[in-house]
């Protein structure tokens, strides 16, 4: 595990999961959600529960992934067996390089891809800077679909800012604690619910509810959530990041969570639903790299000055993690 910190804000990275940020924090505010769970036992340090999804979720304790080369549903693209959200995140990295508050990771995956992650605290500022690149090492054109994978530790009752635009609900079954229609469609932030109502989904419900939904062809990139006195939001690259999965799991009571999860994720994403890259393809919405070609993309945590009162009065987060009220 390792530590960066700019004086105003640290954060915690796993090298051997992928470059997991496992806890921003400010003070003593911890914005990630972050479960100190014994149980279930990890697929790493036991034997595979048979299933890709199992696996992944066996060892998964909140915190941030990244998402790549797949992202959803395990499938085979190229000959080559792709797992549940991408083997990147559960992949030892190398450390290329690590200062106080910046560092640099990278590995390959089962695609002949290679990413590189950099994370910077900005001087002076509550704000972290990922920047991203994809590089192809092959002498064939590659295809892949990568996405953020940040779950926040959202109070219930907390507001959520960010641009109207449409929503489609899972098609799946999440459980008895889904409250959203599955399959059905709306616009930021209302989603229907199972009894001909509107769930205004910019609050965090007192209640406990599983939801996913995908807010797609996003105007801008970017959101603001309060977390308890604070105001914190992220900002993303909209071009390689078009759409969020929305994912809230709160007292969710199946594996892993058995009751005992408080997570809100706004995942920016490459492509939806969470189908993984085979489908990405046939839909159109993976990326391709030519030999040797590279692919970059960027993504910020900021902590805002605006008082959690004026959060609806945020208009953008910009690509330096700056709140606009204008």
């Amino acid at each position: 595990m390792l530590s960066l910190s700019n004086g105003v804000i640290s954060i915690k990275v796993d090298e051997d999961l992928g470059g997991e940020i496992r806890s921003i924090k400010m003070g003593k505010s911890e914005f990630l959600a972050d479960f100190d769970w014994l149980s279930p036992i990890q697929n790493s340090r036991s034997s595979s529960y048979g299933s890709a999804i199992l696996n992944w979720l066996s060892e998964y304790r909140g915190g941030w992934q990244v998402l790549f080369p797949n992202a959803g549903n395990e499938n085979t693209v190229m000959g080559v067996p792709l797992p549940f959200h991408g083997e990147f995140g559960r992949t030892q990295t190398t450390i290329v390089s690590k200062k106080k508050s910046e560092l640099i990771i990278k590995a390959g995956t089962r695609l002949p891809l290679v990413l590189t992650r950099t994370y910077k605290l900005i001087p002076n500022k509550p704000t972290l800077l990922i920047k991203q690149s994809v590089t192809n090492e092959s002498d064939s054109t590659i295809p892949f679909i990568w996405g953020e994978h940040p779950a926040f530790s959202l109070p219930r009752g907390s507001k959520i800012n960010l641009p109207a635009g449409p929503i489609l609900v899972d098609s799946n079954e999440m459980g008895e604690l889904q409250d959203v229609k599955p399959g059905s469609s709306g616009t930021w932030p209302f989603a229907p619910d199972r009894v001909g109502g509107q769930i205004d989904l910019s609050v965090v419900p007192n209640e406990n509810v599983e939801r996913l939904c995908y807010l797609h062809d996003r105007p801008e990139g970017w959101a603001a959530m309060q977390h308890g006195k604070k105001v914190i939001g992220i900002s993303w690259d909209v071009e390689a990041f078009p759409h969020i999965w929305f994912w809230q799991e709160i007292g969710g009571k199946g594996f892993p969570w058995f009751g005992r999860s408080e997570i809100t994720a706004i995942e920016p994403a490459c492509s939806w639903p969470s189908f993984g890259l085979e489908e990405a393809i046939k839909s159109g919405q993976a990326f391709y790299l030519k030999p040797g070609e590279v692919k970059s993309a960027w993504t910020t945590f900021s902590v805002s000055s605006v008082a959690t009162k004026d959060i609806m009065k945020i208009k953008s987060i910009d690509s330096k993690g700056t709140f606009h009220t204008k």
